[in-house]
């Protein structure tokens, strides 16, 4: 398998990091953080993860950090061990949304800058660079992702060795009506439904 054959098409809907994804035209995306957001069970093990794609983000509200890494394969490592399992994202999506996570070796992963984004700021991520993002503050953040270049192969999560990562989040467990209440909130500063 090397090629994404099933793009996300619903409006809305829970990503496992932590946010509420919309899609929107042009090769763009909404994403919402919230602190009353579910995560994927391993999330605090597994945040640090890539995109097949290359990306600007812009914040639009609140204060995003995004956190880059460097992987080391072992043998490059110096001697030191391995930290971090691969998992790489292709195949079909379930019927939770998710896709496959499929073993793609242990690399060491080494933490190369932090940086805290306010609202009216951009950063830029490339394809297949390992990053994790926090959101900043109050844990209530909202950014546009433009997208640029695509590749082919899957983008790959990573994992604490010995942490058995959550390939049963469901991407469908908050009807949209809940998930826009939470965009509400963050963007409007007030629930619709309190």
């Amino acid at each position: 398998m090397s090629i994404i054959d099933d793009v996300m098409t619903d409006k809305i809907t829970l990503h496992g990091l932590g946010f509420v994804q919309i899609q929107l035209e042009g090769k763009q995306r909404m994403h919402v953080w919230h602190p009353e957001l579910p995560r994927r069970a391993c999330f605090e093990h597994s945040a640090i993860h890539n995109h097949r794609f290359d990306f600007d983000s812009l914040v639009i509200v609140g204060t995003q950090i995004n956190v880059e890494f460097a992987e080391l394969p072992p043998a490059a490592a110096c001697f030191k061990q391995a930290t971090h399992e691969l998992y790489i994202h292709e195949g079909a999506r379930s019927a939770r949304g998710g896709r496959p996570w499929v073993r793609n070796g242990t690399v060491e992963m080494l933490q190369t800058g932090r940086q805290a984004i306010a609202a009216g700021s951009t950063y830029r991520m490339r394809a297949y660079d390992f990053h994790q993002t926090e959101p900043g503050g109050d844990g209530k953040v909202a950014t546009i992702l433009k997208k640029g270049w695509e590749g082919q192969q899957g983008a790959q999560s990573s994992c604490v060795i010995g942490i058995e990562p959550d390939g049963d989040f469901d991407r469908y467990q908050w009807s949209p009506a809940q998930l826009w209440e939470i965009v509400a909130d963050v963007m409007l500063g007030q629930r619709v439904n309190p």
